[in-house]
């Protein structure tokens, strides 16, 4: 078996049938890469776990006690409660905030090691986006680097909901992560920013993708922000045509 985050994921979750379990078991015994995205998505799982719970919004709240009042008999009203609450979770997951700290953890957890767990080395932009092509995955197109900051590598990093493409950029002192999400994230607008967990996030479409862009420099952020607003005002049609 190669790597696959995505059966790792499931395995942590326990949502694995006996097969897929015991190879994926096999694998993580003698995988660093995935022993680590195993060790992580626990890590994550436990203090998600451990947050308070978000409020609803009033709206919501209304809605649920009009129906629980009308409900007859008294049992009905749980598969709407559950409908809500599943509504709730949902969109809390595609909430830009949630996702900005979800990126902010995993680039700080990243740069946080004693050696950067990339899966590809590269300063070539192209080749970094070949390898994730390979792998199914399709990326807006990547710079060398900026303000100083070069591209260094690339790996797939497991999320709460999602495996996200990771794109490192670094000098001796400054790290910068690219991430290109799947699946939604609510911007209510062209981008997003957040400040979360000391670092500065920006939310945003290039390339008709969902990307982020999180570092310790708000500087840095902003000149990685204009190059892939620039990237996408380039390559949309001219009006017309």
């Amino acid at each position: 078996m190669t790597c696959r985050p995505e059966l790792v994921t499931g395995w942590v979750d326990g949502a694995l049938d006996a097969a897929h379990r015991a190879e994926v078991e096999a694998h993580v015994a003698t995988c660093p890469a995935c022993r680590e995205q195993a060790a992580f998505e626990r890590e994550l799982g436990k203090h998600l776990r451990s947050l308070p719970s978000p409020e609803p919004r009033p709206e919501l709240v209304t809605t649920v006690r009009t129906r629980l009042a009308a409900a007859r008999p008294r049992r009905s009203w749980i598969l709407p409660l559950a409908a809500a609450l599943v509504g709730l979770v949902l969109w809390g997951r595609g909430a830009a905030p949630f996702v900005a700290w979800e990126l902010a953890r995993d680039h700080e957890h990243c740069f946080g090691k004693a050696k950067l767990p990339a899966r590809i080395w590269s300063g070539d932009p192209l080749e970094v986006a070949r390898w994730f092509e390979e792998q199914g995955t399709q990326v807006p197109p990547l710079p060398d680097g900026r303000r100083g900051l070069s591209l260094i590598g690339a790996r797939y990093c497991p999320l709460l909901d999602r495996i996200a493409a990771h794109v490192y950029y670094a000098d001796e002192e400054r790290h910068l992560s690219v991430f290109v999400l799947a699946g939604p994230v609510r911007l209510d607008g062209h981008d997003r920013g957040a400040e979360t967990r000391g670092r500065t996030v920006r939310l945003l479409r290039s390339a008709g993708m969902t990307v982020a862009v999180v570092a310790e420099h708000a500087e840095d952020v902003q000149a990685f922000r204009d190059y892939f607003t620039t990237t996408t005002a380039l390559l949309e049609p001219p009006p017309g045509r």
